[in-house]
């Protein structure tokens, strides 16, 4: 009885000991405001199905100091929708009320991949978060390009909101600069039913889209 007792003396230390150890993930984010500049902010405001479009901000450091990490979040609010995944309407039985509006190819990471052809694998991601793309740190007077391809699936009026971060635990905090314009804001359009129309060059092989419009 008394060796089980010490035993469990020793393993309840052991689980203390490592849970003081753990360093919290936010330790090397400072509590501070950072200004930013969205020196561009595209994505094309027509879409037709299956037709592939690329949406790319890009973000400067307009301060004097280095950004802990530069992330973009594409989602509004709270909220289901606004980002690549779109509410259904009708939840009825469906385990999971968002359905994809449009087909993430290819996303902003910190270290550029290429995949071989037909690689099954998924995309790689540079954090656990789903729907703020981080880049890592970026030094004052430089700039970061995110840049997303993306396929649309669903026909109709289709809103992205997106957000420029300076960190991941809300406590370094990107600010716009001074007369540098809004660090937020949305994409507004429209995803029409008709898929792209399709050429071959003249090499036999290569599938030239045309627009469906």
């Amino acid at each position: 009885m008394h060796a089980r007792f010490a035993a469990l003396v020793g393993l309840s230390a052991l689980a203390v000991a490592g849970c003081g150890g753990e360093k919290q993930q936010d330790a090397n984010e400072q509590s501070a405001n950072y200004p930013v500049k969205v020196v561009n902010a595209s994505f094309p405001q027509k879409q037709s199905l299956a037709k592939d479009s690329t949406m790319e901000i890009v973000v400067q450091n307009a301060g004097q100091h280095q950004i802990p990490t530069i992330s973009v979040t594409v989602k509004c609010g709270r909220g289901l929708g606004g980002s690549f995944q779109t509410a259904v309407s009708e939840q009825g039985n469906n385990a999971d009320p968002q359905r994809p509006q449009f087909v993430v190819n290819k996303i902003p990471t910190a270290t550029t991949r290429v995949n071989p052809p037909l690689d099954p694998a998924p995309l790689e991601r540079s954090s656990a978060y789903v729907d703020t793309y981080p880049l890592g740190p970026l030094a004052p007077g430089r700039s970061a390009t995110f840049r997303w391809d993306v396929t649309a699936v669903k026909a109709g009026p289709y809103r992205l909101c997106w957000r420029v971060n300076a960190g991941l635990y809300n406590k370094a905090r990107a600010v716009p600069s001074s007369g540098g314009g809004p660090i937020a804001g949305e994409f507004k359009g429209e995803v029409s039913n008709k898929a792209p129309k399709a050429i071959v060059s003249d090499d036999g092989k290569t599938v030239i889209e045309a627009g469906g419009d």
